[in-house]
C-alpha cells in the first residue's frame, strides 16, 4: 500500500496535469475563435485577436507640475519616428503601448491599468494605476478609419518631470500615389492637451475637417471643440480653442498654419502637419500645435 505521502504527492500531480490541460484547452478555445474573429473582421486597422504594431510619427514636449499644482509645459520638439502597439485578446482591447522614439508608456489592463474601449466611443482613453500616465487614442471600429489612427499620452502626471506626446500612425500612402488633381474632404476627430496661461491642464476633443481642391492646397478647420480637465469631471463648450487655416500638399503629407477664429484667440497662431493614408490617399491624419492667449495647445487628428 503506497504511503499517505505518496498518495498526496500523486494526488498533487493530477491536480496540476488537469489544471494545465483546462489551460491549454481555454487558450486554444480563445485562438479558435480570435481567428474566427478576424476572419470575420476582414481588413481593418488592427487584429481582433493578437498584436498589431502601427509605425508613426510623434512629437514630445515636456510638461511640469508644481507643488501648488500649478502645470507648465514647453513647445513640442521636431517629429520623429514612434509607434502604437495594440494588443486585443477575443475583442477586448487588453494592451496598449505608445512609443514616441525615445521610450514607451505602457497600459495593461491585466496588471491593473485602465482602458476604457466602449464602441460607441470615439476615442479610447487609458490610464495607468497610479494615475501618472496617460493615454487617448482614437477608436478606429467607431470612426471607420481603415488606415491610421492618432494617439495622445501624457506621462508624469502631477509631477515635475511630465512629458506630452501626439502621433499619428498607420498606413501612410505612398508619394507617387498621391492624386495630382481632382478634390476630396475629409471629417474626422481630434484629441489634445492644453496647458492654460493660468496653469491648468485640460483635455480637449474637437472634430476636424481636412480639404483639398486640387492636391495641391489644402483648408483646414477644428471645431466644435469640448474640454474638461485633466483630473476628469463634465466637459465644457471650449470656442476659444477652434482653429482654422490653409497650406500646401508636399509629396504624402501637407501644412497648414493655423489660428483661433474667436476674438480671444485670433491672434493665437501654430501649424498642422499631417500625412495622406491607405492606397490612394482614403484618410488623413497628423498633429498640430497652437500658442498665444490660449496657452499652448498640442494635439494630434484623423479623418477619411
Amino acid at each position: 500500500m503506497l504511503n499517505t505521502s505518496i498518495k498526496a504527492m500523486m494526488a498533487v500531480g493530477a491536480l496540476v496535469s488537469i489544471a494545465g490541460c483546462k489551460s491549454t484547452i481555454e487558450s486554444y478555445v480563445e485562438n479558435e475563435v480570435g481567428d474566427r474573429l478576424n476572419d470575420m473582421a476582414g481588413d481593418r486597422l488592427y487584429l481582433a485577436h493578437g498584436d498589431t504594431t502601427l509605425n508613426g510619427r510623434v512629437r514630445s514636449g515636456t510638461m511640469s507640475t508644481d507643488g501648488d499644482g500649478y502645470v507648465t509645459s514647453e513647445r513640442l520638439e521636431a517629429a520623429r519616428n514612434g509607434s502604437l502597439e495594440i494588443g486585443t485578446n477575443v475583442g477586448e482591447l487588453e494592451e496598449l503601448a505608445m512609443n514616441n522614439g525615445s521610450w514607451t508608456a505602457r497600459f495593461n489592463a491585466n496588471g491593473g491599468d485602465r482602458i476604457d474601449d466602449g464602441m460607441d466611443s470615439l476615442v479610447i482613453t487609458s490610464r495607468s494605476s497610479n494615475g501618472e500616465r496617460r493615454g487617448w487614442m482614437g477608436n478606429a471600429d467607431a470612426l471607420d478609419f481603415d488606415h491610421q489612427t492618432f494617439g495622445m499620452w501624457a506621462t508624469g502626471v502631477g509631477t515635475s518631470n511630465g512629458s506630452v506626446n501626439v502621433g499619428s500612425f498607420g498606413s501612410r500612402t505612398a508619394a507617387a500615389d498621391v492624386p495630382s488633381s481632382g478634390s476630396a474632404t475629409y471629417s474626422g476627430r481630434s484629441v489634445g492637451m492644453v496647458v492654460t496661461t493660468d496653469g491648468r491642464a485640460l483635455v480637449a476633443e474637437s472634430q476636424v475637417g481636412v480639404s483639398t481642391s486640387d492636391f495641391s492646397s489644402v483648408s483646414v478647420a477644428s471645431t466644435n471643440t469640448y474640454v474638461n480637465n485633466l483630473s476628469g469631471g463634465n466637459a465644457w463648450r471650449g470656442a476659444h480653442l477652434d482653429f482654422a487655416g490653409t497650406g500646401t500638399v508636399d509629396g504624402n503629407g501637407f501644412s497648414a498654419n493655423i489660428n483661433g477664429v474667436v476674438a480671444f484667440s485670433a491672434t493665437s497662431t501654430g501649424t498642422m502637419d499631417g500625412s495622406f493614408y491607405g492606397d490612394n490617399a482614403e484618410e488623413v491624419g497628423g498633429t498640430f500645435e497652437m500658442n498665444g492667449a490660449i496657452g499652448n495647445y498640442t494635439g494630434a487628428f484623423g479623418a477619411d
